[in-house]
């Protein structure tokens, strides 16, 4: 159960990581009006939850 826990985590985070990047670089597919640090602030969060999850995997197999 926790390794299945541990890919859904990484692959829930690396959506996030491409939304906001998109997000970041192109404003599809939410508007700029949230700022730049909204969007590094999450790009941030989903890379760390990726690789703590990640970690958790490696160490649970």
């Amino acid at each position: 159960m926790p390794k299945i826990l541990c890919i859904i985590s990484i692959s829930i985070s690396s959506i996030v990581f491409l939304l906001f990047l998109l997000s970041l670089i192109v404003g599809v597919p939410f508007t700029r009006d949230g700022g730049i640090l909204v969007n590094i602030g999450f790009i941030i969060g989903s890379v760390t939850i990726g690789v703590l999850s990640a970690l958790t995997y490696l160490e649970v197999r």
